[in-house]
């Protein structure tokens, strides 16, 4: 892999596969909206080409020369404004992940991959952990951000059926350092920080460190097979654990009561119809609540058998999530040291 073009490098995923990219040697080109907040890859030795997914001649600019492609740009806001943003986020995740993928194959990239979520990813009937074998169907899902990721994948697993050399990969909630914005998930852990979490629901997450996930991607791209998908995932951890883990590493208490799931739904109608009202995001999305309602585990063993994909303990994901938190400002320093968030290859 000699010169990678990375979509989505503005975000939580994209910005770390660029820093992985960039530690292992190769060029890396990104893409990047004209009014895209640069902070995640600020400093970073890239050539930025200016446009969006849906704009074919920025793609086709950005793709020359490039033997790989990491198409990690999508819309994953959970609180949408009426049609026109429902109408960007199919563009974004579904047709826009297509012309990426289309282009790139077009280009003569070697290996294309595709970044989904494990939001396609069915939960299995019989008792076992979630994988790669599990394909809800579309009626299924509820929520927009996961019918429009089902619809992305569904296109590219079509267009690897025709010869392009697209692999998926499907990751699930990764945590850690330059989550700018923040994501859903750093949102867990920021929330923590700041006391904001008085009770938690009984659900889970599975979390995989970012770093970890965005070499998961590289591998993908080395070793993945051609119209296949990934999960890369690490620990199966219910909500509470997750805070009992964030409370071991800063000294903070962990919530103690249990938030029944109707209470969450109703909070999350209220919060709705008041952001109606205001046009302000919700404070409890009800995307984010009904998603949440099971919990989101997953096994990872296919990519630990073909990619060779490694994983740190969650623990550390959320150490060093909370660390670059707080020495950015968003939040104040908890009673317990949290140590550096950086890797060797970061300055």
């Amino acid at each position: 892999m000699k010169k990678a073009f990375v979509t989505g490098a503005s975000g939580f995923i994209g910005s770390a596969v660029v820093r992985e990219l960039l530690a292992d040697g190769v060029e890396v080109r990104v893409l990047m909206r004209a009014n895209a907040d640069h902070a995640a890859i600020k400093g970073l030795s890239v050539e930025v080409i200016t446009g969006d997914v849906n704009d074919p001649r920025a793609l086709a600019r950005g793709l020359v020369g490039c033997d790989v492609c990491f198409h990690v740009a999508g819309m994953n806001t959970l609180w949408l404004r009426g049609a026109s943003e429902i109408k960007a986020m199919y563009e974004a995740n579904e047709t826009g992940a297509e012309l990426v993928l289309k282009t790139a194959a077009m280009a003569g990239c070697e290996r294309i991959v595709h970044c989904s979520s494990v939001v396609t990813v069915a939960q299995p009937r019989e008792k076992r952990q979630a994988d790669e074998r599990d394909h809800p169907k579309l009626e299924d899902l509820s929520v927009h951000y996961a019918r429009s990721k089902f619809l992305g994948e569904e296109r590219a697993r079509k267009l690897a059926k025709e010869g392009a050399p697209v692999v998926i990969v499907n990751p699930s909630a990764p945590m850690g350092p330059f989550d700018v914005k923040p994501t859903p998930t750093g949102r867990v852990v920021l929330d923590f920080l700041l006391r904001k979490m008085p009770g938690y629901m009984e659900t889970g997450l599975n979390v995989i460190d970012v770093h970890d996930c965005a070499r998961g991607h590289i591998l993908a791209a080395q070793k993945g097979k051609v119209g296949e998908r990934y999960i890369l995932a690490h620990e199966n951890l219910s909500i509470l654990e997750i805070f009992e883990r964030l409370a071991e590493i800063t000294g903070l208490p962990a919530p103690k009561f249990k938030v029944p799931k109707w209470v969450a739904l109703t909070a999350s109608f209220a919060s709705e119809i008041k952001a109606k009202l205001l046009g302000t995001p919700p404070k409890v999305p009800l995307a984010g609540v009904r998603m949440a309602l099971k919990p989101m585990f997953y096994s990872n063993a296919r990519a630990v058998a073909e990619l060779g994909l490694k994983t740190r303990p969650a623990i550390e994901a959320l150490r060093r999530a909370a660390a670059w938190f707080v020495e950015h400002g968003y939040a104040e320093e908890p009673p317990k040291e949290l140590g550096s968030w950086r890797q060797e290859h970061e300055p």
